[in-house]
C-alpha cells in the first residue's frame, strides 16, 4: 500500500501583467494559507521524504513558506524541485509517477490545477473534489511498485481545504449576519435562519478538527439558537417549541467533552511552555498523548454523527420549524411586556439562587447558578436595546463563572487519567498541577461570591 500526497500550491498573484505565468508568486492570502496549513500538513505525513515540488515560483514559494513554519523538523533534505510538475495536464503526472524510481511509500507532489484535479479524478474513477489553492488530497494506493500504478486504483483518504484547517480563513466566507430590524416576528426567524446557515457552514471544520475555534463556534451558535427559542417558549407558552429543540440539545451535550478536550489541551501547552519539568513529565508519562488519543477518539466519533443522514433531517426539520407558523404564532405573544415580566422573574431566580451560595457549596450549585445567569442573559437578548446595561452585567458573570467551569472540568480529566494508569497517583509535577488548578478553581467560587449579580427588581443592573 502507498500513500500519494497532492498538494495545490497557495493562492497567487496576478497583480503584475509582466510577469509570465511560471513566475507570479504568492499574494498575502496565499501566504495565510501556507501558514495555516503547515502544522496540518505535518500531522498527515504529507511533508515526509520525498517532496517533489514544481519549480514555477508561486509552487516553489508554498514549499519555502511551509518551511519556514517548521524551522525545527529538518524537512528541507526531503525536497526535491521537478520541472514536469509544472504543467496542467494530468496525464504528464500520471506517466511521470509510473516512471519515478525508488520504492518510497509515500509520495507528496505540490503542483498545479487543472493537473492534480484531474489525476485525482483518473486515480479514483471520479470520486475526488476539486482541489482549491493551497488544499491536500491524500489518496491511498494498493501498489508495492509505483510502475504498477493504474486508473480507479486509489481511496481517497482525506480533504483538507485552508478555509476547513483555520477558522480565520473560514470566515472570509462565512454566512454574513442578516439586517434583523426591531421587530421580533421579523429578527427572530432571520437569526435563527442565519445560525442555522452558519451551523452548516462551520460542520466541515468541526469534522477536520484541526481548529478548535471552528467546534468553539459551532457550539455557540447551537447555544444561541436554543436559548432564544427557549426564550420564546417560555414567554408565549408554545410547548411544541420545546420539543423541536431536542436533537439541537443532544448535539450540545455530544460536543461537550471535545470542548473540554481541546480547553485542557490548550492549557497545558500553555502551562508546560515554561516549564520544561512538566513538559518531559507530560512525555514520559504518556498525559499529553492520553489526551490527544481520548480527544481524536471524541472527534472521530462526533464526525460519524455529523455525516449521518439523521443529523442532516434533523437539521431540515429545524428548519422548517423556524420558518413555519408555529413560531410566528408565538412570537405574536412575545410583547415587550411579557419579556420584561419575564426577564424580571428570572432575574429573581438568578439573585435567590447565588445568595443559596457560601463557601461550602458543592459546585454543582455554582453550575446551577452559571445556567440559569446564561438563560436569563439570552432572554435580555431579545430587547438588546432596552437590557444594555443588564448584558454588560451578564457577560461580566459569566466570565467569572465561565474560569470556575474550565477548572472544574480539568479537575475531571486529570482524575480520568490517574484511574487510567495501573499505579493511580499522578506523577509529582503532575500533582503539583493538579493543586494549582484546584487553586485556581477556589480562587474563581471566592471570585464569584464577591460579585454578587446587580440585578434589580425590574431585571436591570442595581447601581
Amino acid at each position: 500500500m502507498k500513500s500519494l500526497f497532492l498538494i495545490r500550491h497557495a493562492k497567487s498573484s496576478w497583480t503584475d501583467d509582466s510577469l509570465h505565468d511560471i513566475d507570479r508568486p504568492l499574494n498575502k492570502r496565499g501566504k495565510r494559507q501556507v501558514a495555516a496549513m503547515a502544522g496540518p500538513l505535518l500531522e498527515l505525513g504529507a511533508l515526509g521524504d520525498p517532496v517533489y515540488v514544481s519549480h514555477a515560483c508561486r509552487a516553489r514559494q508554498t514549499i519555502e513558506g511551509l518551511l519556514e513554519q517548521l524551522p525545527e523538523h529538518n524537512l528541507v533534505a526531503g525536497i526535491r524541485f521537478e520541472p514536469t510538475l509544472y504543467t496542467f495536464r494530468a496525464k504528464h503526472l500520471f506517466k511521470w509517477l509510473r516512471n519515478l524510481k525508488g520504492d518510497a511509500p509515500s509520495v507528496t507532489l505540490i503542483g498545479h490545477n487543472p493537473a492534480l484535479t484531474d489525476l485525482a479524478a483518473m486515480l479514483t474513477d471520479g470520486e475526488a473534489p476539486d482541489m482549491v489553492t493551497g488544499a491536500v488530497l491524500h489518496l491511498q494506493l494498493p501498489l508495492d511498485q509505483w510502475r504498477q500504478l493504474g486508473k480507479g486504483d486509489g481511496t481517497l483518504v482525506r480533504y483538507l481545504p485552508p478555509a476547513q484547517a483555520s477558522y480565520q480563513l473560514y470566515r472570509r466566507k462565512a454566512p454574513e449576519a442578516p439586517e434583523t430590524g426591531n421587530s421580533l416576528r421579523k429578527q427572530v426567524p432571520v437569526s435563527l435562519r442565519h445560525q442555522l446557515d452558519t451551523l452548516r457552514a462551520l460542520q466541515p471544520g468541526v469534522i477536520q478538527g484541526i481548529d478548535p475555534e471552528f467546534l468553539h463556534q459551532f457550539r455557540i451558535n447551537l447555544r444561541r439558537s436554543r436559548a432564544v427559542t427557549e426564550a420564546v417558549e417560555t414567554i408565549s407558552g408554545e410547548s411544541a417549541l420545546r420539543k423541536s429543540l431536542k436533537p439541537l440539545k443532544r448535539m450540545a451535550r455530544r460536543t461537550s467533552q471535545l470542548r473540554d478536550l481541546d480547553v485542557f489541551l490548550h492549557y497545558l501547552e500553555q502551562q508546560a511552555s515554561g516549564n520544561p519539568r512538566l513538559q518531559r513529565s507530560l512525555q514520559a508519562s504518556g498525559a499529553r498523548d492520553f489526551y490527544r488519543h481520548w480527544r481524536e477518539r471524541e472527534r472521530q466519533s462526533l464526525s460519524g454523527e455529523l455525516e449521518r443522514k439523521k443529523w442532516r433531517r434533523e437539521l431540515a426539520q429545524w428548519e422548517q420549524t423556524i420558518t413555519g407558523k408555529l413560531l410566528y404564532r408565538a412570537l405574536g405573544e412575545t410583547t415587550p411586556d411579557a419579556i420584561h415580566d419575564t426577564v424580571r422573574a428570572r432575574g429573581q431566580l438568578c439573585l435567590e439562587g447565588f445568595h443559596a451560595l457560601s463557601a461550602e457549596a458543592p459546585d454543582e450549585d455554582f453550575h446551577e447558578v452559571r445556567k440559569a445567569l446564561k438563560r436569563l442573559r439570552y432572554l435580555a437578548e431579545l430587547d438588546k436595546g432596552y437590557y444594555r446595561p443588564l448584558l454588560r452585567e451578564l457577560k461580566e458573570q459569566q466570565a467569572l463563572y465561565g474560569e470556575f467551569q474550565d477548572r472544574h472540568q480539568q479537575l475531571r480529566l486529570l482524575a480520568e487519567l490517574a484511574d487510567s494508569r495501573m499505579d493511580p497517583r499522578l506523577p509529582p509535577v503532575m500533582t503539583e498541577l493538579a493543586d494549582q488548578i484546584d487553586r485556581e478553581r477556589l480562587a474563581a467560587r471566592d471570585a464569584i461570591l464577591s460579585h454578587p449579580p446587580r440585578i434589580d427588581s425590574q431585571g436591570q443592573p442595581d447601581d
